[in-house]
């Protein structure tokens, strides 16, 4: 028993500890906050991208991985007492207090969206993590690199509980040197991927398609001696296809590397030596026989240093514009398109792989097609591999979509970085013959500059393809005119009721407008942009959004207007200030598959609406080159309409499932029978 003497001695110390205690928490409150948060991690950014990844020394870590949904972001080592994923504890003894169990966690195949694999993530929108196991043995004289195919869209990587790096931005491959990192025998790979967007990243917060979550490609582990071929560049000179342009860069700065160049279906074997900066740029002589898609030829083509030695499949073609015209190995072609999103049939998610590209092109060239705008985004490289093999031009693009944060320095630098891997990766790839900067976005001084970077980009990298954006056109003086021509052809016509017959001519009398006047609606596109890209591309919605705008301010109702507008598309004229050709890179109309009434959301008027546009198309001479909007429905956070969209943006010409709608017919009867060029 303790007696009072013993009492007053424990309470003393007992004072005294908790005094002290006290004390140094208040002399340093580093203390006591690292209870609830811990000093910011470091993060390195990935290295420069290592292209013809499929030729080398790679370990797919693809296949089941388990993941943890984190909303509060309290897996990251700067978190609170409570968190740290990265050092995952496990359970040893029993007596453990484990918050977080990876082992015991769900599962995911990567690649593969979280919010498409799991149903109660698919509106989130926030981090998770993800972790795998593999066993690893290191090599002599090699490092060991770690790539991702693309994550959406920030993403923090660790290995055995050490901060690699992070990679800002998304769809994009990426790599980092884990060769420090690794231990032999087993190791753990834990990222953590966040889908979150907001008004400063690329895309910006709002998009019409989905947000997909997690690692979005391949995710390869890749052997590579110690000084290495990280890139190289062969591509044609449009002028002269006997002449082709070879540009190598390798890992280190070191002059007087022999590097040797093979194509051996044209007898084609040199030998180059790297300058100081460890790269290599020459023109050679070769004779190849041209790409297109009549003719998908393929070379196969080595390049090789002492130490290792890379391949690749590739095509050897020309695309240029001459005034109003594109031409393809110097012969005029129309570009007979088709825009579709990543998003593969019958499979909710995200189009990754070799077989959903295959679905997907496959079902484009039923369409009698020669040409895919793969919008708003990066796709992974299978699609201009299997594009290159089917004959199928391409438009790459990047996800600067509707109005970026343009003043921010740090929002550039994401897009620079998208643009820049986009091209890295696909510069050898003959199917890829525009480069796009840019979807839909608002004219000002600010996005003109931010736009110039982009393609300023592009040109250091490669300037024998066609750049664009996908424009927005039209000032507030040529839709008072679509206004005027609307309400002339309904003061005409006459089974337009008589209180909207006056609507109209009151419009045309309040504009001092004879109700006699023939109108004729022209548009310009006088984008400034224009001047700048080689493909006056624009998105025009004539018969589906329009007439919404227009419904209200003139008051009159939604189905006389559409029944006028379709009157009119046939005789719509469309041209630029610039002499270069148009593209028209998106028009179409929503549909619902099975929808037979004569209403809107029909598969009938979706057809109808197809059959006026490419009437009004074949009569402007300036379009070369068209991509309806869109091949198959994909997901939209934009789109509920209940019972009709159901989260869907439904102006596909196959639905989800793949079941075709009318309007796919009418499209590929055009290309085959109208645009033979």
């Amino acid at each position: 028993m303790i007696n009072f003497h013993q009492l007053k001695v424990i309470k003393f110390f007992l004072s005294f500890f908790l005094i002290s205690s006290l004390s140094l928490l208040a002399e340093d409150e580093t203390d006591v906050n690292s209870f609830f948060g811990r000093p910011s991690q470091a993060y390195n950014p990935a290295d420069e991208l290592l292209g013809w990844i499929d030729s080398r020394a790679i370990t797919s870590l693809n296949g089941e991985w388990s993941y943890i949904v984190d909303p509060m972001n309290n897996g990251l080592p700067e978190s609170s007492f409570f968190g740290g994923f990265p050092k995952n504890k496990t359970q040893k003894t029993g007596m453990e207090l484990i918050e977080y169990n990876f082992e015991t966690a769900k599962k995911i195949t990567i690649p593969g969206a979280w919010n498409a694999d799991d149903e109660k993530l698919l509106f989130y929108r926030g981090a998770v993590w993800l972790y795998k196991k593999f066993l690893h043995s290191q090599k002599d004289n090699q490092l060991t690199h770690l790539y991702i195919e693309g994550s959406n869209f920030a993403t923090k990587v660790f290995i055995n509980g050490e901060a690699v790096g992070e990679f800002i931005g998304g769809y994009v491959p990426f790599n980092f040197d884990i060769t420090g990192f690794l231990q032999e025998g087993e190791n753990i790979l834990m990222i953590q991927t966040d889908n979150s967007l907001s008004e400063s990243s690329v895309p910006t917060q709002k998009t019409d398609w989905w947000p997909w979550g997690g690692i979005v490609g391949d995710v390869y582990l890749v052997q590579t001696p110690v000084e290495y071929i990280l890139n190289a560049y062969l591509q044609t000179n449009p002028k002269d296809h006997t002449i082709a342009e070879f540009k190598v860069k390798t890992s280190k700065f070191s002059s007087g590397k022999k590097i040797i160049l093979e194509i051996p279906e044209l007898d084609f074997k040199q030998a180059f030596e790297t300058n100081e900066l460890g790269q290599i740029e020459e023109t050679i002589q070769i004779n190849p026989m041209l790409w297109s898609p009549s003719n998908p030829k393929l070379y196969k083509v080595y390049i090789s240093s002492k130490q290792e030695k890379i391949s690749d499949l590739i095509g050897f073609r020309s695309i240029q514009t001459k005034g109003q015209k594109i031409y393809l190995n110097n012969d005029e072609i129309n570009f007979k398109g088709i825009a579709m999103h990543a998003e593969p049939i019958g499979i909710p998610g995200p189009a990754f792989s070799k077989k959903h590209f295959q679905q997907l092109l496959v079902t484009a060239k039923e369409l009698n097609t020669n040409f895919v705008r793969a919008a708003h985004y990066p796709y992974t490289r299978h699609l201009s591999k299997l594009a290159d093999k089917m004959g199928i031009m391409l438009w790459e693009e990047v996800p600067v979509y509707w109005n970026i944060d343009w003043d921010n320095p740090a929002t550039l630098e994401i897009a620079k970085n998208q643009i820049s891997r986009l091209v890295q990766r696909d510069q050898n790839r003959a199917s890829v013959v525009v480069w796009s900067v840019a979807n839909e976005t608002p004219l000002s001084s600010s996005r003109m500059d931010f736009l110039l970077k982009l393609l300023l980009e592009i040109e250091l990298i490669d300037s024998s393809r066609l750049t664009t954006a996908a424009l927005l056109s039209g000032s507030e003086e040529q839709f008072r005119l679509l206004v005027l021509t609307l309400a002339s052809q309904g003061a005409k016509s006459e089974w337009v009721n008589e209180k909207e017959k006056f609507i109209f001519q009151s419009i045309l009398a309040k504009a001092n407008i004879p109700l006699d006047t023939d109108i004729k609606f022209s548009l310009s596109i006088d984008d400034p942009l224009g001047e700048l890209v080689d493909l006056i591309s624009y998105n025009e919605y004539f018969g589906w959004y329009y007439v919404t705008f227009f419904a209200e301010q003139m008051m009159v109702g939604e189905g006389t207007l559409r029944k006028l507008m379709f009157e009119i598309i046939p005789e719509i004229k469309i041209s630029s200030s610039f002499d270069k050709p148009i593209h028209i890179s998106e028009f179409g109309a929503g549909a619902q598959y099975g929808n037979t009434t004569d209403k809107i959301w029909s598969e009938g008027y979706q057809a109808d609406l197809y059959k006026l546009q490419l009437k009004m198309i074949a009569n402007n001479p300036q379009i070369q080159g068209i991509s309806p909007w869109v091949l198959k429905d994909f997901r939209a956070m934009l789109r509920p309409l209940a019972g009709v969209q159901d989260f869907y943006n439904r102006k596909g010409l196959i639905d989800e499932k793949g079941n075709k709608k009318e309007a796919f017919e009418v499209l590929a009867n055009f290309y085959q029978n109208e645009w033979k060029k």
